[in-house]
């Protein structure tokens, strides 16, 4: 069972009830020294297989003539499993030599401590700060949601303030490998076997734009973290997004243009004048179609 102290994950299992007495402990606590919860699983799962061993072993050991001796063993194993995260048993329990003279406890009142304060993991950033605000409009609540979404899937749940360049690269690469077509269609694989999939079969991967765009959104994310000292700096800011060569753009040859105003025109939606004027304009003034479909007649003030 993964519980989370501060910014770092720890596993915590309940040893059984007929094994307490047997190996001196009511519960394994070991620090995972990591903030990120998928990291944090796959530790755990390696030692909730260890500890299940060693419950299994000191099963057996009981019904044995000899289990004094083998438990003993049993519990240095349970002591090593701990002791690279934890304190030695000597710290634990303040232990002492036997010839040194015990004194006698004293009473000292204890001052109530302060309650940590829980630290701010992305997923509630992203509610508090984007999700909830009446500010951010619907298409930046829908963006960044996407761009949380795929971090999540690749690293788990985190604290943002242990989230750095680190992994903002890694989250750069791993957009730059995943195929075009991701979101487009319902799909059982993760991230990394989207990405293996993607290079093994030749696919068209995620643009440098599309990259940027998932990366914008973040750092906006940050840039009011920061303001509110809620993280020390924005790792997503200053990345490089070009993954290629770029696109050669040249002009319209004559013939070309030729070719163009002479085509024929078979919709019946779109007149085939207004198709010619809009072809002319974009030729002209190099203007996106959704900017030309905005422009409406307007005579001039000083007219």
């Amino acid at each position: 069972m993964l519980r989370v102290r501060s910014t770092t994950y720890h596993f915590r299992r309940i040893v059984p009830p007929t094994l307490r007495a047997a190996l001196n402990r009511r519960e394994i606590w070991v620090s995972l020294k990591t903030g990120y919860q998928n990291e944090a699983r796959k530790k755990a799962s390696v030692l909730h297989a260890r500890t299940t061993a060693l419950f299994m072993q000191a099963h057996s050991v009981l019904a044995e003539p000899d289990a004094l001796s083998r438990l003993e063993g049993l519990r240095v194993s349970l002591r090593d499993l701990q002791s690279v995260n934890l304190p030695s048993s000597a710290q634990e329990t303040g232990a002492r030599p036997v010839s040194a003279p015990i004194p006698k406890p004293r009473t000292v009142k204890k001052t109530a401590k302060a309650p940590k304060a829980a630290p701010l993991m992305l997923s509630g950033a992203l509610k508090r700060f984007v999700l909830d605000s009446p500010h951010a409009s619907t298409d930046t609540k829908k963006a960044t949601q996407r761009a949380v979404d795929l971090f999540l899937q690749a690293f788990g749940d985190a604290p943002v303030s242990i989230i750095g360049g680190e992994k903002a690269g890694a989250f750069r690469d791993l957009l730059f490998s995943l195929p075009a077509s991701l979101g487009k269609r319902k799909s059982s694989l993760t991230l990394e076997e989207e990405a293996q999939r993607a290079r093994e079969e030749g696919r068209p991967t995620l643009s440098g734009k599309s990259v940027k765009n998932h990366m914008m959104r973040l750092s906006a994310l940050w840039n009011q973290l920061h303001q509110r000292e809620l993280v020390t700096r924005n790792p997503w800011t200053g990345w490089n997004f070009e993954n290629g060569q770029k696109t050669i753009r040249r002009s319209w040859t004559a013939k070309e243009l030729a070719l163009l105003a002479s085509a024929s025109w078979h919709s019946t939606s779109v007149p085939e004048e207004t198709f010619r004027l809009v072809t002319l304009i974009a030729a002209y003034s190099g203007m996106r179609l959704g900017e030309i479909c905005t422009l409406r007649k307007k005579r001039p003030p000083d007219c």
